[in-house]
């Protein structure tokens, strides 16, 4: 009896303790971000009479903040339904951010929602495939952007640069600062920025700061997210300019030379320009190949006549012209032989003047007049004794000597005069014909005979051999390329082997026979219809359609690579002397026209000078430069490498092509057979 009782006040307590039930009737969503709103409906059952005050409390890692308050009255087994919310601003929540839970509470009862979290974060996916750019383009930054919560973006992008330059499009003003920033907005999540680049925006690697936010009605920002990006800006070449250390050349001096490309900035660009010296007639006295700021030399005779000439320079499709003038020289050689006297005119111009001659204490003035390179004798007579004689001309002293003399007075007479008064007597065209006579008897008793072609030979087939490339070039060409400025012919892309001899100056001096294996490899290209181009330390093998009578000359191309490499590999097995070589395949563009003796060509763009850069790099192999590779694209697979900030390829693997499948794998099998026999 007493146990029931007991248990039923202990039922009627906890009945009055429990006085209502309080129910979230929607849980919050994982993630909000600042901006959003939380919605969070609720209902309380009333278990008895109850009279208060129901509220709700955002609780942030501590923090607790009250945003709905409402008076409640409910009798027992009624219920009322409550739909709070909170906005998610500074002026509601101030900073907190994180883990959150949001508590119900009424007289003395509380619940608690499951744990949400409170964001100011986003999400920015940057689209932009293409990273490098001409000055004077435009930069596109578009992409996406994203709330934590995944709802899009509504907002703005800012783009801050360190420096560049930009055009103003509706003033087509240039800027350039510092710090630049430009701004756009942010709608249903996507932005698109156009950054016009100046004209003479400078060249490389400009960081970036991209920066998206959205804001609330008070303009106070609310979710950021930033990433760090950046572009290259290319050189551009903008203009040739020719440098002529001395614009005045004496004659007997060296002209020094050279040619800069500049960018759009005036920074000089790493190049090689065809450097062409010319007479005032359009005379070509040399006409060289030489890298962007390396000097030329040019020696200049010292006979050279008093002129005007000029310089042509030609890089990268630019052309650019100067001037330079000859100096008058006048200037005599003095000479002083026994009794002999020698004025030679060593200068540029007529020799017209007075030369004082002391002979002694006495002093003589000779009119002297010469042409260029004239060459006028004197006999000095003195009574017997030894003088010492000074020639004294323009002011300045000559030459002093003594000089042992005889004769019957002081006197200086033209020994051409003397050597006529002999000429004069029959004994001595007597003497002149019996010495002329027995000459002319040995000759023809020996049946002396001399060629006509003194500097041709016969090669083992009875063939004149062809005239050497150019001075002391060690191989000789029967289908010779040359370089010209200026042609009118047959625009082609052509196929080209950049043979590149790093050794060169060793070659020459020793003696070995490095020069027959080069020739060998000039006369095995030439017999597939390649024309041979040599500039410096290198040999270009170019395989033009204008010759070979077909536009795909790859094959062909690879084989001359392949060959040329065996031999020089072969070579190195056995000789003392090694040659230090490397090989390139390139393709591009030329201007060419076949003349009678030679195949001349202009280069268009890069053509020649990537395929050196790219020889330069390898060690005994074979390297592709862009343009080939892609012509290669379908059949196989290549590896691409950067050093020195050059773009070659390798090939790694054959596709599974049939069209020249067995000619390319030969190919690979040949370099793979070379390189386990070193």
């Amino acid at each position: 009896m007493k146990r029931g009782i007991i248990f039923l006040m202990s039922l009627i307590l906890l009945t009055s303790l429990a006085s209502a039930d309080i129910i979230i009737n929607q849980q919050p969503k994982e993630i909000y971000n600042l901006g959003d709103i939380i919605e969070i409906p609720a209902t309380i059952k009333a278990t008895t009479n109850i009279e208060g005050s129901f509220q709700m409390d955002l609780i942030c890692n501590g923090p607790i903040i009250n945003f709905y308050k409402n008076g409640v009255k409910l009798s027992v087994g009624e219920e009322k339904k409550f739909d709070s919310s909170v906005v998610l601003t500074k002026d509601t929540i101030g900073t907190i951010k994180g883990k959150c839970k949001i508590k119900a509470s009424l007289a003395g009862e509380f619940v608690l929602t499951n744990e949400f979290r409170i964001s100011d974060n986003l999400k920015i996916n940057l689209n932009m495939e293409k990273t490098e750019f001409n000055p004077g383009t435009s930069v596109f930054v578009e992409g996406s952007a994203v709330k934590e919560n995944q709802e899009e973006v509504e907002g703005f992008i800012e783009i801050e640069f360190l420096s560049i330059k930009v055009t103003n499009q509706t003033s087509n003003q240039t800027t350039s600062t510092t710090s630049l920033v430009l701004a756009d907005a942010v709608s249903n999540g996507f932005f698109s920025v156009e950054i016009p680049l100046a004209d003479d925006t400078e060249a490389g690697v400009h960081p970036m700061k991209i920066i998206v936010y959205e804001k609330d009605p008070n303009g106070e920002i609310t979710n950021q997210e930033s990433i760090e990006h950046s572009i290259r800006v290319l050189q551009l070449a903008t203009s040739l300019e020719i440098i002529i250390e001395n614009h005045d050349v004496e004659p007997g001096t060296s002209l020094r030379v050279k040619a800069i490309l500049h960018d759009q900035t005036g920074e000089k660009i790493d190049s090689t320009a065809i450097i062409t010296v010319k007479r005032n007639d359009n005379t070509i006295l040399e006409q060289t190949e030489k890298s962007t700021d390396e000097w030329m030399e040019l020696p200049v005779a010292y006979n050279e006549p008093p002129e005007q000439w000029k310089v042509v320079a030609v890089s990268n499709e630019f052309i650019t012209e100067a001037t330079f003038n000859i100096m008058e020289k006048k200037d005599v050689k003095v000479e002083i032989l026994n009794n002999t006297l020698t004025l030679t005119n060593i200068g540029n111009v007529l020799y017209n003047d007075t030369i004082l001659v002391k002979i002694g204490d006495e002093s003589t003035d000779l009119n002297v007049s010469l042409e260029v390179d004239e060459t006028k004798k004197y006999k000095l007579s003195a009574p017997e004794g030894e003088y010492k004689v000074e020639l004294i001309a323009g002011g300045e002293s000559r030459i002093t000597q003594n000089v042992f003399l005889t004769g019957k007075a002081i006197d200086i007479k033209e020994a051409s005069n003397a050597a006529i008064r002999i000429i004069r007597h029959p004994f001595v065209w007597v003497f002149i014909t019996a010495i002329l006579g027995f000459v002319a008897f040995i000759v023809f008793k020996k049946g002396y005979k001399r060629s006509f072609f003194g500097y041709m030979h016969l090669g083992n087939k009875g063939k004149i051999k062809p005239m050497p490339l150019k001075k002391n070039s060690l191989i000789n060409s029967g289908n010779k390329a040359l370089l010209s400025l200026s042609i009118k012919g047959d625009k082609q892309n052509a196929s080209i082997v950049c043979l590149k001899i790093k050794n060169l100056k060793e070659i020459e001096s020793a003696k070995s026979n490095a020069e027959e294996k080069l020739q060998e490899i000039v006369d095995s290209a030439e017999e597939n219809k390649a024309a041979t181009y040599e500039s410096q330390d290198s040999i270009f093998f170019i395989l033009a359609p204008i010759k070979t009578k077909t536009f795909h000359n790859e094959k062909t191309a690879i084989e001359i690579a392949q060959k040329i490499r065996a031999i020089l590999t072969e070579h190195n097995k056995l000789a003392r002397q090694k040659i230090d070589f490397g090989i390139s395949l390139n393709h591009g563009t030329i201007v060419a026209k076949q003349e009678t003796d030679s195949l001349k060509f202009m280069s268009m763009g890069t053509l020649i000078t990537t395929a050196r850069k790219i020889a330069a790099l390898s060690d005994n192999e074979i390297f592709l430069g862009e343009k080939f590779k892609a012509r290669l694209e379908s059949n196989v697979k290549t590896e691409k490498h950067i050093k020195d900030n050059v773009d070659f390829y390798t090939i790694k693997e054959i596709k599974d092509r049939d069209e020249h499948k067995d000619f390319i794998r030969n190919f690979l099998n040949r370099l793979e057979g070379e390189k386990n026999k070193k």
